[in-house]
């Protein structure tokens, strides 16, 4: 059997936890755990490959969260599910996403097969933290009992989120951020300025001109109400995330030049101005924030109010 998972950068915690299970003949209900963008999903198929059932296998299932944008989602699942193949490099969930009851009971509805003698059967849920509340009740059942031969991998960058009975029976497996020469392997000519530690977030960043639009709002930092309310009526319908997940990501990339913990010189005037300007008390105040806001996004605010707030917090 092909060890499938050479093929991944890094996880070396991961990769030795599998190999062991795989050669003890000892490997269910599998929860991989970690950040955004380090692996997880591609970890995830290449298991699926080791184990004899890559996806275009009848032993192979795939679930994964389906925007709520979409309707007529039962006609359109099995199209959706085609873009989180490992050909596709980079996922970016829309906030919304949710894996549905009917998916969890199309899966269970084929357990009823048995799979062919001496084979495994392997269902992938990826974000399983992303299930609603009827899709992980109807899912808890079945990994109580898990058919004979059959092998659950998870993944989830918020584990938090899942049905504590669904976490304590499946073996968590922890990805961690990788290294700035292991993101280099992943993508050439990459620094990570921001000292992610994810390719998969770094592509994302790469693929729109978001952190462009940023500088131009730091660059006018202290602002005035007008200016402040001008900003937040552009984002209203449009994801605040896109907004304050690179706003963090720039005052922290200033709070690691003032603590000179990166050397070096892509940085735009006005980011290196504000970090030579700007107290580290303050720019850690506006990280706290920042951060608030950004987990107060899933409570459902008034987002207008929401962002209007924290863009006159910004020094």
């Amino acid at each position: 059997m092909a060890d499938q998972l050479d093929t991944i950068i890094g996880q070396d915690t991961a990769k030795r936890f599998v190999r062991t299970a795989i050669k003890r003949d000892n490997l269910y209900n599998v929860l991989l755990t970690g950040p955004r963008g380090v692996g997880k999903r591609i970890f995830a198929f290449a298991l699926a490959n080791m184990l004899g059932c890559p996806p275009q296998s009848s032993n192979f299932m795939l679930v994964a969260p389906i925007p709520s944008t979409i309707k007529e989602k039962e006609e359109k699942i099995h199209d959706l599910l085609q873009t989180y193949l490992p050909d596709n490099i980079v996922i970016d969930l829309e906030d919304r996403s949710t894996i549905l009851i009917v998916q969890i009971r199309e899966v269970i509805q084929r357990l009823i097969h048995l799979p062919s003698k001496g084979a495994k059967r392997v269902i992938i849920i990826l974000e399983a933290d992303r299930m609603n509340d009827e899709a992980a009740n109807c899912f808890l059942k079945t990994l109580e009992e898990p058919p004979l031969d059959t092998v659950f991998i998870l993944t989830s960058s918020r584990p938090d989120h899942l049905l504590p009975t669904i976490r304590s029976r499946c073996r968590r497996v922890p990805f961690s951020y990788l290294s700035r020469q292991q993101i280099q392997e992943i993508i050439l000519d990459s620094n990570d300025p921001y000292l992610l530690g994810s390719p998969g977030e770094l592509m994302l960043l790469e693929q729109t001109d978001t952190m462009s639009d940023v500088c131009a709002i730091i660059a006018q930092c202290p602002l005035s109400v007008k200016a402040a309310t001008t900003i937040a009526k552009e984002y209203r319908k449009r994801p605040l995330i896109d907004l304050l997940y690179p706003l963090m990501l720039m005052y922290r990339r200033a709070l690691y030049l003032k603590l000179t913990l990166v050397d070096d010189n892509t940085d735009t005037r006005i980011l290196r101005e504000k970090a030579e300007k700007i107290p580290c008390r303050t720019i850690l105040n506006v990280l706290q924030a920042l951060n608030d806001h950004i987990l107060l996004l899933e409570r459902n605010p008034n987002h207008f109010l929401l962002l209007l707030r924290i863009l006159l917090q910004l020094p």
